[in-house]
């Protein structure tokens, strides 16, 4: 369990969920939950924290998902040889990686993609002929 210790410049501090207070220099457990949760609240100078184990990833299977922060994702997928360049979202990183996980899906959207070109091309030429 986690254990927040305050070192604020006041004696007390309410809590982020307004449930209670933190007294300086006197350590308070939450659970991990809790400490998941508000744990961007508690800035490292007026907090000392000890015993957090954030979440990392979701389903223990080593696959990137949405608890995978950017710079994870980015040296998982540098191991499959995919190294975006510039700025990427997460949403964006995590559909490289099921891309990288289902290339067939890919591969479809990309020839589904070159069909409807080629329809457009077509249409284009049929309709530049009637003139």
């Amino acid at each position: 369990m986690p254990s927040i210790t305050y070192l604020g410049p006041f004696h007390r501090r309410r809590m982020p969920d307004s449930m209670g207070e933190f007294s300086r220099a006197i350590p308070t457990t939450v659970s991990q939950a809790w400490m998941d949760k508000f744990r961007n609240h508690l800035p490292s100078t007026h907090f000392k924290i000890e015993g957090d184990e954030p979440a990392f990833d979701e389903g223990n299977d080593g696959i990137p998902d949405k608890g995978w922060k950017i710079k994870n994702i980015r040296n998982w997928l540098k191991t499959y040889d995919m190294n975006p360049k510039g700025y990427a979202t997460k949403s964006g990183l995590l559909q490289l990686v099921d891309d990288v996980l289902n290339p067939a899906m890919a591969e479809d959207v990309i020839a589904e993609a070159e069909e409807q070109a080629e329809a457009e091309a077509a249409t284009e030429e049929t309709q530049g002929d009637e003139q």
